[in-house]
């Protein structure tokens, strides 16, 4: 055989199909990377690309020969281009290669099928097969995956000399045209016997690339699981399934069970007295040979000196050189089953004195919904208590208190901060009462609200007292209107505030003619009643937004208000009347005459103040009083 073009397709052939069954050899033993296959498929497009050349040539189509043959050889660099790009984890140039790929279609078709210009072709063909092979150079020199660098650097030094001879390749044939493809001129030939030679070159490092990829890998991962296996806060060992030897344990191992790395290895659990219990253990073998795993399974565990541990064991089975182990991981947790025993005494005697309380508790989630109430609460509120658990404290809502004070409230205590204050609320069967509340947030260890403890005292009798006290602090007990000083602070405040209504006041000082002698000839019991109702009639003429108190004794003071100066003197004469044609009787038979006289005078703004207003309403009713009494004298 000679040594033609036609002989070295056939080479590149039988090359490439031998590297691409080496390669699905390499697949099945190595782990399966991402790009693989695309390098793969370089091998079997450089085997079609040069059993293409060698038949069509053979069949004399040598248009149809050269043009195959390029496109596969073409499509054999992409796809190493491809394929080292995922391989190595970088982003893939997809509008370049596309672009490449349009030129390399329209430029062949062109110069094969319109213009059969061999030269072109070649030039066409080579710069773009020079492009693609240095932009592999660039994903080769330029990744992170340390372990395959040097096999990456060799493959990109040969993809480099691969581009440049391409190039020469490209400017030779611009200088030198040729008309001749089928002549092996130098060029031609070299072309052949690089691409095989980079076929079996970048596929052997191909294969190093992954072979040190899977190894350093696999070197990471051991280390990994040594630094978990050494620092993981749990006892962890490895026994073998068919005879229980313990293969290694970690320091916290030793720790718990004062054995050394030493005294343990090549002894089985039986042999170290692990297990308290030689059922529990039988147990957990039949586990693990029927399910193959076992999860959070409680044992008691025997230390070096006789120590027993409450734990929970985890174990899974695990083959390794064709051999079965139990991979175990064993938890203390005799901590937690003193501190849940601390904590369920603590719970009971919280529930204890809960319940006993004369105060009522309520306990929400952070929603705000009710999760527990203790009796008194539900001795107060008159509800169930599968009434309210998961109910909002909002159905004792009464209505009294705003809208605002609830968003006031809500916010207070889901910043993490106590609130406390009165709030009026509501039974089940419509009852309104007072409490005195005090809610605060549960916070867990890192300081987030679990949820809000609200502590309730029933207030609803001291809250009627102070109304009590306070009414009686403002009202004249006998008549129930204001007394002497509630209506001086109220009749100060309303003459300062008449300055800028620009309204017009009046004071009356109204006393009950003869009063003395209802007291000496009815009793005091007929005066009283006699104050009482002349209160009540004055009350009653005067209009709403006027002052009235009882000064002192049978006097009265009012305080009216009125848009026309004309009009005073007519409201206290209707009120004189009022009570003049009152019927008063003693024993339900004899009428007492009951009369009023008073003192009137206008408010002048600016020179009066309630002290010289009083005076001067005094000045009147004495007048008054010395005129004949039963009348209103003005000042």
């Amino acid at each position: 055989m000679t040594l033609d073009i036609v002989t070295l397709s056939i080479a590149l052939f039988f090359i490439s199909s031998i590297q691409a069954i080496v390669m699905l050899f390499l697949f099945r033993i190595i782990q399966n990377y991402p790009g693989m296959y695309y390098l793969l498929a370089s091998c079997l497009f450089s085997a079609l690309s040069g059993l293409i050349f060698a038949v069509c040539t053979s069949l004399m189509y040598k248009d149809l020969a050269i043009l195959g043959s390029n496109i596969f050889s073409f499509l054999a660099v992409t796809a190493l281009n491809i394929g080292f790009t995922k391989f190595l984890g970088l982003q893939m140039k997809k509008r370049k290669l596309f672009i490449l790929i349009v030129l390399l279609l329209t430029g062949l078709s062109a110069f094969s099928l319109e213009h059969d210009n061999i030269s072109c072709r070649i030039i066409l063909y080579s710069v773009l097969i020079a492009t693609l092979s240095f932009l592999n150079t660039d994903i080769l020199f330029h990744h992170k995956v340390d372990s395959v660098r040097p096999a990456t650097r060799m493959v990109a030094f040969i993809h480099m000399l691969f581009g440049l001879f391409f190039a020469l390749r490209a400017l030779f044939t611009l200088f030198c045209q040729t008309t001749a493809l089928m002549i092996p001129i130098l060029f031609q030939l070299m072309a052949f016997f690089i691409s095989i030679a980079g076929i079996l070159i970048w596929s052997c490092c191909f294969i190093i690339m992954a072979v040190q990829r899977e190894r350093s890998e696999k070197e990471q991962a051991n280390e990994r699981f040594r630094q978990i296996f050494e620092t993981i806060p749990d006892t962890v060992f490895i026994s073998s399934m068919e005879t229980g030897e313990i293969l290694e344990v970690n320091e916290k191992y030793t720790e718990e069970t004062g054995y050394t790395r030493e005294e343990t290895i090549g002894k089985t659990p039986l042999e170290l007295k692990l297990w308290s219990n030689t059922k529990e253990r039988e147990r957990f073998v039949d586990l693990i040979r029927k399910q193959g795993f076992c999860k959070n399974t409680e044992i008691r565990v025997v230390a070096k000196n006789g120590r027993k541990i409450s734990a929970l064991i985890s174990s899974s089975l695990m083959k390794m050189n064709h051999n079965t182990y139990i991979i175990s991981v064993i938890r203390n947790i005799s901590h937690n089953k003193e501190l849940a025993k601390k904590l369920n005494t603590s719970e009971e005697t919280f529930k204890a004195i809960m319940e006993q309380s004369p105060v009522s508790f309520m306990l929400t989630d952070i929603n705000g919904n009710i999760e527990y109430v203790n009796q008194k609460f539900l001795e107060l509120t008159g509800y169930r208590e599968e009434e309210v658990i998961g109910q909002n404290p909002r159905i004792l809502k009464s209505g009294f208190q705003t809208k605002r004070f609830y968003q006031t409230l809500w916010a207070t205590i889901t910043s993490g901060r106590q609130w406390t204050g009165d709030i009026r609320n509501k039974k089940k069967n419509g009852e309104i009462m007072w409490e005195h509340i005090c809610l605060t947030p549960i916070l867990d260890e890192d300081g987030s609200i679990m949820r809000f403890l609200a502590v309730q005292e029933d207030i609803s009798r001291r809250k009627l007292m102070e109304d009590e006290l306070r009414i009686q602090a403002r009202t004249d007990m006998l008549t129930g209107v204001m007394n002497r000083r509630y209506f001086m602070e109220n009749a100060e405040k309303r003459l300062l505030k008449t300055r800028t209504d620009h309204e017009i006041a009046a004071f009356l000082m109204i006393d009950i003619d003869r009063f003395k002698d209802i007291n000496d000839s009815f009793g005091h019991n007929m005066g009283d009643k006699a104050i009482r109702i002349v209160a009540s009639q004055c009350q009653k003429m005067l209009k709403k937004g006027d002052l009235f108190g009882r000064i002192g004794g049978e006097e009265f003071g009012a305080l009216i208000f009125s848009s026309d100066q004309e009009d005073y003197y007519q409201i206290a004469d209707t009120i004189r009347y009022g009570v003049e044609i009152i019927d008063f009787l003693y024993e339900q038979e004899e009428k007492i005459p009951l009369r009023i006289s008073i003192g009137l005078t206008v408010y002048r703004p600016g020179e009066d103040t309630l002290e010289t207003l009083m005076h001067r309403a005094d000045v009147a009713l004495y007048q008054a009083k010395k005129d004949g009494r039963n009348r209103v004298v003005l000042i």
